[in-house]
């Protein structure tokens, strides 16, 4: 399989449908829930996938994999935008993005594939609590070009599914 060239029409899906996923996630650090709205589809939805790991509150007591399915609108409006505590989450760069992500994501970098009106972007990341790593995982984002309506030919986020682990929790 080959690589589109960076004229290719594919190449600027492969940029343009990320800026979405991009403008959606710093949405969290600019405590803006109406830039993330803009971003995701009206009937979009979440899977959420937490992997067992030791509780926070009781570090002896094992906690077992959870699995929480929400929409888009009902995760934008679950986060503390009004809370004391910053919020962040990084995402790593795709390997055409200049600059280097260090060890943060252990190599691994964003994917995005195109094919017409739909893409899905495939990206590590990490999210912080008072500039505190808090967790990681990996988000996967199902995204659509609208075809109708003020937002007709725009890039928004139908679907997001992704996963919750402590640091250096190991991946099955």
């Amino acid at each position: 399989m080959s690589s589109p060239t960076s004229s290719s029409p594919t190449h600027k899906e492969e940029i343009a449908a990320p800026a979405t996923v991009k403008r959606f996630i710093s949405g969290i650090k600019a405590r803006n829930p109406a830039q993330m709205q803009a971003c995701i589809h009206p009937s979009g939805g979440h899977a959420l996938l937490i992997r067992p790991s030791l509780s926070r509150s009781s570090p002896s007591s094992p906690v077992g994999k959870q699995h929480i399915s929400l929409t888009l609108a009902e995760v934008v409006n679950r986060i503390p935008f009004d809370g004391p505590e910053s919020l962040e989450e990084n995402i790593a760069r795709a390997e055409w993005e200049e600059g280097e992500d260090g060890e943060v994501f252990e190599g691994r970098k964003s994917e995005v594939r195109v094919d017409g009106d739909l893409a899905v972007a495939w990206t590590p990341y990490e999210f912080l609590r008072d500039g505190v790593l808090s967790h990681i995982g990996m988000n996967v984002l199902s995204l659509v070009k609208l075809c109708e309506g003020e937002r007709n030919g725009q890039w928004v986020i139908g679907w997001i599914s992704d996963t919750w682990r402590m640091p250096g929790e190991e991946v099955v």
